[in-house]
């Protein structure tokens, strides 16, 4: 589960499938240039099926939306303890993979929220910083030479990556392990198709990665969409390079979502999922969806977004929303480390790691 390093031909997870068969691969959740909210999109319980491990790429794309005002730490800690809980309920050991971005420093607060959101669960994880200061224990190279951009391992570094989460996954496997019980609240997220509740021109496109089946909101219309009592609407999947308006969305309050988007590369058709974080309940249990008029203020920040008007053309296409329904209290029985083991992963070869001070 996770974004663009998990999908490039030269990301960490396509070198793991290449440097250490066979793996068998049951599920795959992965959509570039969007946040961990992932997890509650792709998630269902039928993912984790028949699943000994999910290993979930984030932090890079998190800190970039975190950076520009488009998500809230809150709300990373909550996607992330979703996806942990989710995985552990249904018996499959969940194991996130922490990538810096090149300029390392600048993701240190957000990784050190995460790591503490696995070590207070007893998860395992990858810091990527460490494979990051054994790739420079020579002292020749800086973190950024490690990095094809700022956000995207280069081949060496993927590398390193993919073979330190064998070694990890060979550890927990031979690793002594005890039952535990575990009780957590849990947000209640839904993904509401909208092509099957809104009257609106079809949008389908499909891909090796996903399938997409949306509608074109236009300007002039008032799409008013029956979701029932909802405490907050978390996102919507779009296809970025078909978003070229402002969306105002009504519910018990109003505000505008700026989404006039541009695709990374051209094409026709490039699916992202865009988090809302404005808080926002049903309006007599709808929200009503219109493409506003003018240039509004923007009231909830949309990362990579644009105001110049050769990009307000008057609609968007949409596939998905997902709203939360509350919480849900479950108790389930998982495992931990029998004898304390250090739930974070280094290279075995990495002898100074514990000196190293990330500033």
């Amino acid at each position: 589960m996770g974004q663009s390093n998990s999908i490039l031909k030269e990301g960490f997870f396509n070198k793991f499938l290449d440097r250490h068969q066979p793996i068998e691969v049951v599920s795959m959740g992965r959509v570039g240039a969007s946040p961990s909210l992932l997890g509650p999109y792709f998630a269902s319980r039928s993912f984790f099926r028949n699943a000994e491990f999910c290993i979930i790429d984030m932090c890079a794309i998190d800190y970039s939306l975190l950076s520009a005002g488009a998500i809230g730490l809150y709300d990373v800690v909550k996607w992330i303890e979703w996806i942990g809980h989710s995985a552990k309920k249904n018996g499959c050991e969940p194991i996130f993979v922490c990538i810096p971005v090149s300029t390392v420093e600048l993701s240190r607060h957000l990784i050190a929220n995460c790591i503490s959101v696995f070590e207070r669960n007893e998860w395992f994880y990858l810091d990527v910083r460490d494979c990051i200061t054994h790739l420079l224990e020579d002292g020749t190279r800086r973190p950024e030479n490690l990095y094809k951009d700022p956000s995207h391992p280069g081949v060496e570094l993927s590398e390193l990556i993919a073979d330190s989460l064998k070694e990890l996954i060979s550890a927990i496997r031979a690793m002594p392990m005890i039952e535990v019980d575990r009780m957590f609240p849990i947000t209640r997220f839904e993904v509401i198709n909208l092509q099957d509740r809104l009257t609106a021109s079809p949008a389908n496109y499909k891909t090796s990665l996903i399938e997409f089946r949306g509608v074109r909101l236009e300007r002039g219309k008032t799409y008013e969409l029956k979701v029932g009592s909802i405490s907050a609407l978390s996102g919507m999947m779009l296809n970025s390079a078909a978003c070229k308006g402002v969306l105002e969305i009504e519910g018990d309050r109003k505000f505008y979502k700026n989404l006039r988007l541009r695709a990374y590369h051209p094409t026709n058709f490039e699916v992202r999922l865009v988090p809302i974080c404005k808080p926002l309940r049903d309006g007599g249990g709808a929200i009503a969806l219109t493409i506003a008029d003018g240039a509004p203020i923007e009231s909830d920040t949309t990362f990579h977004s644009v105001k110049t008007p050769e990009d307000d053309l008057g609609f968007v296409e949409a596939s998905e929303i997902i709203v939360e329904r509350g919480y849900d209290l479950f108790t389930y029985r998982s495992r931990r480390p029998a004898n304390g083991h250090m739930t974070r992963w280094t290279p075995k070869s990495a002898n100074k790691l514990a000196q190293v001070i990330w500033e």
